[in-house]
């Protein structure tokens, strides 16, 4: 969605019908000070976890499982991933979420999947230097330029963006292995492509989040995951929130598994805007 011309108010409704009340002081301030010559109307996308069902959980299941097996189903035929990606922030996201997006050291990245294991390890680098990161199922570390965090905020937020970079990259592959509660939802168009919509739940959620409830959308013929849709109660100043990442570019490596190559992340709610889009710049992988 473009962002509003200058001098185009905003629509009081929207803020009323967003639910702000759910998010921190500091993101409310910000999201309303901004709102009047950023942002767009609020978005008519479904809520996670609250969309109208139209299948059943076997319906539902059978698609990620397809999905999986199209895409080579690479969280399972892997020892390890290795990615690098590259990105940019946009302003508002950097405004509302700066510790989240910590946009001094998430600029680029590279990072090692090793799902055997559900180890993630992330080497990030922007103008302030390296922020390096390994999360494993019950663990969270992370240094700054060497230097171990003590920041308790910084480690959720670290772990948050681990958890749900594993399901931008893996995709279904991961996502079988842990969604619940699923159903289908009606589908949609994105990309040129009609959508089978997956509605259900990770327990435990992204980062400390004790749930999460997602939308998957995918493709009825490619069997690619177009778009995730998910909640973000892993930090105090993104509950009441949901994002989106809408995948493209799939690229088919040499032994068959397909990969998404560009990422465009939006913020949901409590107002549409744009968040982040980067890039895939490499991929090595070893069975």
């Amino acid at each position: 969605m473009a962002a509003r011309a200058a001098g185009e108010k905003a629509n009081p409704a929207c803020l009323d019908g967003c639910r702000l009340h759910g998010l921190s002081l500091r993101m409310r301030k910000i999201l309303l000070l901004i709102s009047a010559g950023l942002l767009p109307a609020c978005s008519p996308l479904p809520v996670p976890g609250k969309a109208p069902l139209t299948g059943s959980a076997t319906e539902a299941r059978a698609i990620l499982d397809r999905s999986a097996r199209m895409t080579g189903d690479p969280w399972k035929s892997y020892r390890t991933v290795q990615v690098s990606y590259d990105g940019d922030w946009s302003l508002i996201a950097k405004q509302v979420q700066p510790v989240l997006v910590d946009a001094a050291f998430r600029k680029s990245s590279v990072e090692i999947y090793q799902p055997a294991g559900s180890r993630i390890r992330q080497t990030h680098t922007g103008p302030g230097g390296t922020k390096e990161v390994l999360r494993t199922p019950t663990s969270i570390a992370v240094r700054y330029n060497g230097v171990k965090n003590t920041d308790p905020d910084a480690d959720a937020a670290a772990a948050l963006v681990a958890d749900a970079y594993r399901i931008f990259l893996f995709g279904p592959s991961y996502l079988k292995t842990r969604a619940e509660g699923l159903g289908k939802i009606s589908p949609v168009k994105i990309g040129g492509e009609r959508c089978d919509g997956i509605q259900g739940s990770l327990r435990p959620g992204f980062g400390p989040s004790p749930g999460d409830s997602f939308i998957a959308w995918i493709g009825q013929d490619s069997g690619v995951m177009r778009r995730f849709q998910f909640s973000l109660e892993g930090l105090e100043s993104t509950r009441g929130a949901d994002v989106e990442v809408t995948f493209s570019g799939h690229w088919q490596a040499p032994d068959g598994t397909i990969w998404p190559r560009f990422y465009n992340e939006r913020i949901v709610r409590p107002i549409p805007a744009r968040a982040h889009l980067w890039k895939l710049v490499s991929l090595k992988s070893s069975r």
